[in-house]
């Protein structure tokens, strides 16, 4: 695909892969009509597995700056469901805990991941759906080695 006189005749990946996140987030938050939180599901999920994980680790695993991190925390916090904790190793740090309010959720959040996945997976075997995410690494290991 390195051919400079390369003419797009399809719809670009970037565009494609955003729509197909908005719609699914759409279907994730149908399914999680019922809790008190919008949004941050997936950095919920991340926090609760992430052992002690800081603000800026999870920037890192999110691919988005502090600022944007601080929000979301700042949203699940006053939602009730992160605490942050003064790190004893480093008094600048805080790491990040789910409360005993995120852990009866999680579970539901599991079955709405796993619902919406059902829907956009429909009519793909299982072979499809690995050689897809097989492909969406590779396409990520090569624009993660581009930007290097």
């Amino acid at each position: 695909m390195n051919n400079p006189s390369y003419k797009l005749t399809r719809e670009p990946i970037g565009r494609k892969m955003s729509k197909i996140a908005k719609m699914y987030q759409t279907k994730l938050q149908d399914n999680l009509v019922h809790l008190d939180i919008d949004r941050s599901f997936y950095p919920l999920l991340l926090i609760a597995t992430g052992n002690g994980i800081t603000q800026q680790q999870l920037a890192d695993k999110l691919f988005c700056d502090k600022v944007q991190v601080v929000r979301i925390i700042d949203y699940l916090s006053s939602n009730g469901y992160v605490e942050r904790i003064q790190s004893t190793c480093d008094k600048r740090k805080y790491e990040l805990a789910v409360t005993e309010k995120a852990n009866l959720v999680l579970g539901d959040i599991d079955n709405a991941l796993a619902s919406a996945s059902n829907v956009a997976f429909n009519s793909l075997s299982e072979s499809q759906i690995e050689e897809l995410y097989g492909m969406l690494t590779i396409i990520e290991m090569n624009l993660l080695e581009d930007g290097k």
